[in-house]
């Protein structure tokens, strides 16, 4: 190592041993900074780390959020439309379901699933037309009949 002129510019040399401290001192703040700028580098890269971290939480949750809002969405539709099935409903449709094709497989016939005959629905009354009258129409009717019997027989 060489010695520097001091520092009053006289360019006096400096002893070995005050040049060798002077030496050290400068390489251990040299290593000081390095040591304090890769500190640096090391929190803000965790910084960033940490922020890239919440921002994908963030994204997952307004994902996850958005899909249960579309699922209640889509539930609603199927309850106005009266197509909406609980879990326990579409098992049991869908094990009804496949025992009908079994049932079907092994040759039994299922009423209703055929293309056959349907009967016609009419819709009438069951009750006889006519019924009973009001017992004054009745006694006006048979008034009436009376006369035309006794003047016809006569």
């Amino acid at each position: 190592m060489t010695s520097k002129p001091a520092a009053g510019g006289k360019g006096k040399k400096l002893p070995p041993a005050l040049a060798k401290l002077q030496a050290q001192q400068e390489e251990l703040k040299r290593r000081q900074e390095e040591k304090a700028r890769a500190d640096a580098e090391e929190k803000a890269r965790i910084e960033e780390e940490e922020r890239r971290e919440a921002e994908e939480e963030k994204r997952k949750a307004e994902a996850k959020a958005l899909k249960k809002q579309k699922e209640k969405e889509k539930i609603e539709q199927q309850k106005k439309e009266g197509t909406y099935l609980t879990k326990a409903q579409r098992e049991e449709k869908l094990r009804n379901e496949m025992k009908l094709k079994q049932m079907m497989a092994s040759g039994v016939k299922v009423g209703g699933l055929e293309g056959g005959e349907k009967k016609k629905v009419v819709y009438d009354n069951k009750k006889k037309k006519g019924g009973r009258k009001n017992p004054e129409e009745l006694k006006v009717v048979f008034r009436v009949l009376v006369r035309l019997f006794t003047t016809n027989c006569l």
